[in-house]
């Protein structure tokens, strides 16, 4: 396996990881007015969760979270995104129980009428889920980079490789034929470190 520059940066682990995923439970006043002892459910953190499926998602909840009920083309009226994004985004949220999809027959024209609604009570589901997703790919990803010695050209742009795929090579780069050296990792695995700890805390 080889990682380019820009997977081993520091960016990536200290950037790249939605802040939702470190998201702590708690007693919060929740959207319908009511308390919950178990998922803080406000704005931010329902933006939140929403932008992990996009921009169109993001403008689909903030007409869902202040209605009880809508159907997908009045959702579209009002977000002016066309239906069909509309539908993809509700769907996607769907298929993670964050709405719930209550179909009724139009009773003159007999076509069926979707009517949508938030689930803010599958939110703290749908993030723990998620949280052990990445916690499976971080670990993975430190057992990896633990297990192994690097090495580089250190020229930008140019990759790096594990011992022995640099050893095959004769420690020379494919890309610019210059000599690879030793490349020091620590400071990634004690990201990977510091991201799985936060992640793991209650």
């Amino acid at each position: 396996m080889i990682y380019g520059e820009a997977e081993a940066s520091e960016w990536k682990f200290e950037r790249g990881i939605p802040d939702i995923f470190f998201w702590r439970s708690s007693s919060a006043r929740c959207l319908s007015g009511g308390v919950s002892k178990l998922f803080l459910v406000d704005d931010e953190t329902l933006k939140k969760v929403a932008a992990l499926f996009g921009e169109d998602a993001v403008r689909v909840v903030e007409v869902l979270k202040g209605v009880d009920e809508i159907t997908d083309i009045e959702i579209a009226d009002k977000t002016q995104i066309r239906l069909n994004l509309v539908r993809k985004a509700l769907y996607r949220f769907y298929d993670h129980s964050i709405v719930a999809l209550r179909r009724s027959r139009d009773k003159e024209t007999g076509w069926f009428i979707f009517n949508w609604r938030l689930q803010p009570d599958q939110l703290e589901g749908f993030i723990l889920n998620q949280k052990r997703r990445v916690l499976e790919k971080l670990e993975t990803r430190l057992e990896y980079e633990k297990s192994h010695e690097f090495y580089t050209c250190q020229t930008p742009g140019c990759k790096r490789f594990p011992f022995e795929e640099a050893f095959e090579l004769l420690f020379k780069c494919p890309a610019c034929n210059k000599p690879m050296m030793y490349l020091n990792n620590d400071r990634i695995v004690e990201i990977l470190t510091r991201k799985i700890e936060h992640i793991k805390v209650p």
